[in-house]
């Protein structure tokens, strides 16, 4: 290797898994200097994001645990001893311990955001498992809505609270900035949609919300965007159905693309919706038909990611992990290691720091 050209040696190492190029840091100097340069993280990233079947991305659950769903180890019924040790990874952050309490409120480019009290957020990289805490921020309230996201235009992260103000639809939003390390404030920002999330999706460089309008029976499932560049609310279409009864609920972002569940309020199907191409409303598709089979009778129903083949991951009343075949109408559990529920959230492999150079 060492007679190879460096960027031979580049490409080489782009391939390699986050555990695997923390080895190869050990290795020399200049091996060092290279993955740690700020081009081959975003590089390494890019590769991971861009390529489906990098098997980069995995699910992360708060108790603090990390799951290849895509490995056949992360199944409930194979045995310990059958099981891959890289499938089911338990996790730690030094700087705090996990039954303090954390709540997700998001995460991006393999950095996730954690809310540990009403004041205290943690960027944090569970591959690397590097660590920061951020200021705290201004103010808080239970009311509060939150999101994080990442703006490629600007290489900045934002954290991102919305305060109601006591006014009818009226916040005040707190933004955080990674890269100046301090919050900002806009005090009055005005939307006429109840927000009934409380974590953002990020997508596109904008967090969004699902909320409602309306009341009784002619309430209306609303989405509404906040572009974290020039902080500006707007609404976006949901799917148009003539079937009034039929209500979206689970707002995510599956393989590049928000989606919704559709629910018609009886034990009939559920449908999986993705908006293929971001903020056109005609692009919004039903992708897949999920029927209710005896485990999914037990409540509230949440699309996690779909799988290389086709199949998608469910969370099943915040309790469990269920992956379902669609052609084939069959399930089966992931291990769950919590049966008194958990957050979620899919992840991506990366070197990105929260202590990098920004």
């Amino acid at each position: 290797m060492s007679r190879l050209p460096e960027e031979i040696v580049a490409k080489i190492l782009l391939r390699l898994p986050v555990k695997s190029l923390g080895r190869c840091k050990c290795v020399s100097k200049s091996w060092l200097s290279l993955i740690s340069d700020p081009f081959f993280v975003k590089s390494h990233l890019n590769q991971a994001v861009s390529d489906a079947d990098s098997g980069r991305f995995r699910i992360f659950t708060v108790p603090f645990h990390s799951i290849d769903y895509e490995s056949p180890s992360s199944f409930e019924d194979v045995d310990d001893g059958d099981r891959d040790n890289d499938a089911l990874v338990d996790l730690d952050i030094l700087s705090r311990e996990p039954d303090e309490g954390a709540e997700i409120v998001g995460s991006c480019n393999g950095l996730i955001c954690l809310l540990y009290d009403p004041n205290c957020f943690i960027l944090w990289n569970p591959t690397t498992r590097d660590s920061r805490e951020l200021p705290p921020p201004p103010s808080s309230s239970p009311d509060t809505v939150r999101g994080f996201g990442c703006l490629s235009s600007l290489d900045d992260y934002k954290v991102v609270q919305a305060i109601p103000t006591g006014n009818p639809n009226q916040f005040t939003v707190e933004i955080f900035s990674l890269k100046d390390n301090s919050w900002r404030r806009i005090e009055g920002l005005r939307e006429d949609i109840r927000i009934t999330e409380k974590v953002g999706t990020c997508l596109n460089g904008a967090l969004h919300w699902l909320g409602s309008s309306g009341d009784g029976p002619s309430v209306k499932t609303r989405l509404v965007s906040l572009d974290l560049e020039d902080l500006e609310l707007q609404e976006m279409s949901v799917p148009y159905l003539d079937n009034k009864s039929v209500h979206f609920h689970t707002l995510a972002a599956i393989n590049g693309c928000l989606s919704l569940l559709s629910f018609d309020g009886g034990w009939g199907d559920i449908g999986v919706w993705v908006m293929k191409e971001y903020d056109v409303s005609t692009s919004w598709t039903r992708s897949m038909d999920v029927s209710f089979c005896d485990d999914f009778k037990s409540g509230y129903l949440a699309p996690v990611c779909f799988t290389k083949n086709g199949e998608v991951i469910i969370a099943v009343e915040w309790r469990t992990l269920v992956r379902y075949n669609p052609k084939e109408n069959t399930t089966k559990y992931l291990n769950n290691f919590d049966e008194d529920g958990f957050e979620w959230l899919v992840y991506v492999e990366s070197l990105v720091s929260p202590n990098g150079d920004y």
